[in-house]
């Protein structure tokens, strides 16, 4: 008798865990999901930052064209369009080539990537342009005897030989499921809220927000912003760099 009841208390004990187990394991599961894809972003971010430092460098060092900018963060960011570790020359050519060609695709997008030249101003340009020899760049020579005081644009000529970049890149969240729950509930959600709604609403929801929003109206990609600023001192007079917010 008493080992039949002793039977029934572990089945039941069974029957217990099993459905603590059902209701606990979607919860492990996105945060497992959840891990995995915060630590693509972290990545991405990373990279990005050694990026930003890398356009900017090559601005630096081409009068602050916004082409040189372009083709520096390209450079920058072709780690994560490397897919293969296979070795071999012909073999390693072929795949900077294509990771170099992948990431100039997407960092000379509008859609993915926008690129801005924060300093120096259109007006520390006017400013000083008249101070150089040929009257349309920013004098880069003899920096330490030049006057301190603000002649223009807010800013001495000191500080308009800083380029500041900035650059904010749509990166494309790859794990299922977490992809479409950050986008709709963080990057694009709904127009309007609605009550009771559950995630399973939210995942429904493709788009629904306004399309003006940064990484959205990209079809079938979800995507989220990350941005990295940079700041490097002229090497070469600032001209003007054809764009200040590009590609």
């Amino acid at each position: 008798m008493k080992q039949r009841i002793q039977l029934r208390q572990t089945g039941r004990q069974r029957g217990q865990a099993l459905a603590e187990y059902i209701y606990v394991f979607p919860i492990l599961a996105m945060l497992i999901l959840g891990a995995i894809q915060f630590g693509f972003i972290y990545q991405t971010k990373v990279t990005l930052n050694y990026a930003t430092f890398a356009a900017t460098r090559q601005g630096a060092l081409n009068s602050g064209a916004m082409t040189a900018i372009v083709d520096g963060l390209t450079s920058g960011m072709m780690p994560l369009f490397t897919h293969s570790s296979s070795t071999g020359g012909n073999r390693n050519l072929d795949l900077l080539k294509n990771a170099w060609k992948l990431s100039n695709q997407q960092m000379s997008n509008p859609k993915l990537t926008v690129i801005t030249i924060v300093n120096p101003t259109t007006t520390a340009l006017g400013a000083y342009r008249g101070q150089s020899e040929s009257g349309s760049e920013i004098p880069n020579d003899n920096l330490m005897y030049r006057p301190t005081s603000i002649a223009g644009g807010g800013m001495n000529i000191q500080d308009a030989n800083l380029l500041k970049v900035r650059v904010t890149y749509c990166y494309r969240m790859a794990v299922p499921i977490l992809n479409k729950l950050i986008y709709n509930l963080v990057i694009d959600p709904p127009p309007t809220p609605v009550i009771g709604a559950t995630a399973a609403d939210m995942l429904a929801s493709d788009s629904g927000g306004a399309s003006s929003r940064p990484c959205t109206g990209i079809a079938d990609e979800y995507r989220i912003p990350i941005t990295s600023e940079a700041i490097v001192r002229m090497q070469t007079p600032f001209k003007d760099p054809g764009k200040w917010i590009g590609p």
